[in-house]
């Protein structure tokens, strides 16, 4: 397999993970109404610090079961030069994962990808639809199939770690990594799709975000964020009024990836329905398949 062809997928697969990271949004319980006593004056609430909003925000993303985004990505590799997507993500954390990035405009190195790109992730496989890559395997069949279980050396070690970012990157997670940073503050108000929302900015360490995982997390994560050269990313976040983050915008610079993602959070814990590609319309990758893209 053509090493031009395969890098446009997998950078495409690392980009959806790093969005997962960036969303750092999650629901939250609906929170206590004030009112004492009936005809007593109710206290007022103190408004939450800028560190106390992160801090709510990982805190209510326990709860989260899924999301549905818009997002967009302005991205520089050194690999592949410039690289941008925009589309519409959404992913389902329990009971199991679940996850379909839509990305009908998609260009790298300066060229549109005709057809665009859309991306599957079950617990058992990882799907792709790419013409480029469907023509350079020489079938007609729309999908690409990858099973976890054929992941090997090679380019399926980097499919693998990326998979790996995605299962060990629960919501909590994701919230905590915005949630440590030490020079968050409160930028203003505003209102998105009808909903007031309190913005907030600051930056966060990689290196402070990975201790604040777990081992397993850390593991996962560590290695990929290692390789980009990216120390520090800053952010923007908007927050309504039951803590749930309404818009991201991330921004990271490395020695091998620069990048801008923004993601628009549409709605929280409702049903994800992503139609698996059937197999007669999939070509199963192998192992070996794998390990040539990167010969």
């Amino acid at each position: 397999m053509h090493t031009r062809v395969t890098r446009v997928p997998f950078l495409a697969a690392a980009i959806g993970v790093i969005a997962l990271l960036a969303a750092g949004c999650t629901p939250s319980g609906n929170s206590a109404s004030g009112g004492g006593a009936s005809g007593s004056r109710p206290k007022p609430v103190a408004a939450p610090s800028p560190r106390q909003a992160l801090l709510l925000a990982a805190h209510s993303s326990e709860k989260v079961n899924s999301l549905d985004a818009d997002i967009s990505v302005q991205a520089s590799t050194s690999a592949s030069g410039s690289f941008s997507l925009s589309g519409s993500f959404k992913e389902q954390v329990h009971p199991s994962l679940l996850a379909e990035m839509d990305i009908p405009t998609f260009s790298t190195g300066g060229q549109t990808i005709s057809g665009g790109l859309t991306e599957i992730i079950t617990p058992s496989a990882f799907y792709m639809r790419l013409g480029e890559l469907m023509q350079e395997l020489n079938t007609n069949k729309q999908w690409a199939e990858i099973p976890l279980s054929a992941l090997g050396g090679g380019a399926g070690s980097t499919l693998q770690s990326l998979f790996s970012q995605i299962q060990s990157s629960s919501p909590v997670s994701q919230t905590q990594l915005l949630s440590t940073s030490k020079d968050v503050r409160k930028v203003g108000t505003s209102v998105i799709d009808g909903v007031p929302v309190t913005e907030y900015a600051g930056s966060v360490s990689m290196s402070q975000a990975l201790a604040s995982l777990s081992a397993s997390e850390r593991s996962a994560l560590g290695g990929d964020i290692s390789a980009s050269g990216i120390k520090s990313a800053r952010f923007e976040i908007w927050i309504d009024g039951q803590n749930l983050p309404k818009k991201v915008v991330m921004t990271e610079s490395g020695s091998s990836l620069s990048e801008t993602i923004t993601m628009n959070i549409i709605s929280y814990n409702q049903p994800v329905t992503v139609q698996v590609p059937p197999a007669a319309q999939t070509y199963v990758l192998s192992a070996s398949d794998l390990g040539g893209a990167t010969s």
